[in-house]
């Protein structure tokens, strides 16, 4: 014990005497820094940077290199050595040494454009995009960019991106209000690719470029939104043709919305559509959708109050749903007969409430009572029938395939096949199927478990998993 503290007391000292040589080391570094000595204190620097035990001794350290670069890249500015002034800069790897960066990269793209050498000039600005995408000249250089893409290469989507970055983070920057001049020399040509694609049916491209563009204070409003109840219009015509009466019916309504110069000419386009809403419920209330066969028919009162073919519709549907209630208290009876053990009255409140209403939950019920009826009368019968016709005989083929395969390396009579095997498991209604094959060198053991109520089959291996896959 008392060895260990005298071990703890001496590392102690060891650190105390190396922090004092480090920092020692760092007073000497600085001195070099304030005497001008930049590549000498760099070299001191380094070394300490990578030796010092103190952390905080090695972050002093960095600040001090960071400094000695940045007074490096100063000189090689006043020589005006900009490759070299550059590399000092990113050496220096700080904020303050970053934003010069920025300055002698913005500075070098105006000297290129004076040049008249524009790739050059963008060169420099992409640099600090990349580089320094903090620097408080991201308007300007975002702005020279956009110039740059329509003045030069003509090419309006990357202006039109720059632009749209511009607006979101420095909205009613000077820049930006400058940069809208430029934008709006293509803003119709983008509004003519909107219309194109509506034309040819791209009604999600279409919308989402014409949102988009109504984002940002280059366009005339109330052409955007002509064009957008344009696009809804288009996709209602559609959606008649296909019978989807109420989504065209919601289409055409958002269409108004957003141009309410068409009502007159939409509203008569809809008077004309009644009957098919109709048509549409009929077709809905056959395939037992009551509730959009309702919907429909109350949707021709927004065209034609109290419409006698609607209301006829909906008295048939009533009466529908009258016995869809009754249905409901047939399956509640039946579930009581059921808890008590009356299970051939089950069934029979079960079909009769499935007669009434088909719902596949009806027909479900009833099976399985019946199948509780088949597991009380013998549940073994019925387990081996449940595992042996599944998916038309399934486990059964490839467990005989599996012999097959085994034959092929085995004769006969080294193969024991135990065939299937049930016995009762956890509950009244689940049992345990077991097929067994076994060889001298593999052995095969397959294993489930069976829920007579509702046939349902689970592996209780990952062999008798994949056999089932």
């Amino acid at each position: 014990m008392l060895f260990t503290r005298y071990r703890i007391i001496l590392l102690l000292l060891l650190l105390i005497v190396l922090s004092g040589c480090e920092i020692n080391r760092l007073r000497s570094a600085e001195d070099l820094y304030r005497n001008n000595f930049y590549a000498a204190a760099i070299v001191e620097l380094d070394d300490l940077i990578s030796s010092a035990e103190n952390r905080a001794i090695a972050t002093r350290a960095e600040i001090v290199r960071s400094n000695c670069y940045s007074a490096l890249a100063e000189a090689a500015v006043e020589k005006k050595n900009w490759p070299l002034a550059i590399r000092f800069f990113k050496l220096a790897n700080s904020d303050s040494a970053n934003l010069r960066l920025a300055e002698i990269y913005r500075d070098l793209s105006l000297e290129a454009e004076k040049a008249g050498n524009q790739i050059v000039s963008k060169t420099y600005l992409d640099a600090i995009i990349r580089e320094v995408p903090e620097s408080p000249l991201i308007p300007e250089v975002l702005y020279r960019r956009i110039c740059y893409f329509v003045d030069v290469k003509s090419d309006n989507e990357s202006a039109w991106n720059d632009y749209t970055r511009l607006y979101d983070n420095y909205q009613n920057n000077p820049y930006e209000i400058l940069a809208r001049n430029y934008v709006m020399r293509f803003v119709p040509g983008k509004l003519k690719y909107a219309e194109v694609l509506n034309e040819q049916g791209y009604y999600a491209d279409a919308l989402k470029e014409l949102f988009e563009l109504s984002k940002y204070p280059v366009v005339d409003m109330d052409q955007v939104n002509k064009q957008i109840s344009a696009v809804y219009e288009k996709q209602a015509e559609e959606l008649l043709s296909e019978q989807n009466y109420i989504e065209a019916d919601r289409l055409f309504r958002i269409a108004m919305q957003y141009y309410p110069q068409k009502k007159a000419s939409i509203t008569s386009r809809l008077e004309s559509i009644t009957n098919l809403f109709i048509q549409k419920g009929n077709s809905l209330l056959e395939a037992g959708d009551f509730q959009g066969a309702l919907v429909h028919y109350r949707k021709t009162f927004d065209i034609i109050p109290d419409y006698p073919p609607a209301l006829e519709a909906i008295d048939r549907l009533f009466t529908i749903q009258e016995n869809i209630r009754k249905a409901a208290e047939l399956c509640k009876q039946g579930e009581q007969l059921e808890a008590t053990g009356k299970l051939n009255e089950a069934m029979q409140a079960f079909n009769s409430a499935y007669a009434l209403d088909p719902k596949p939950e009806y027909k479900q019920k009833a099976n399985l009572v019946q199948n509780l009826i088949e597991a009380n009368k013998n549940p073994s019968a019925f387990a081996r029938r449940i595992i042996t016709e599944y998916k038309g005989g399934l486990l059964t083929k490839r467990i005989q395939n599996q012999k097959q395969e085994l034959l092929k390396r085995y004769k006969e009579n080294e193969i024991q096949d135990s065939g299937w095997i049930l016995m009762l498991s956890t509950g009244q209604y689940k049992y345990e199927a077991r097929y067994d094959l076994l060889t001298p060198n593999e052995t095969y053991l397959y294993v489930w478990q069976i829920n007579l109520r509702d046939r349902s089959i689970i592996p209780l291996n990952k062999l008798s998993e994949a056999l089932m896959q």
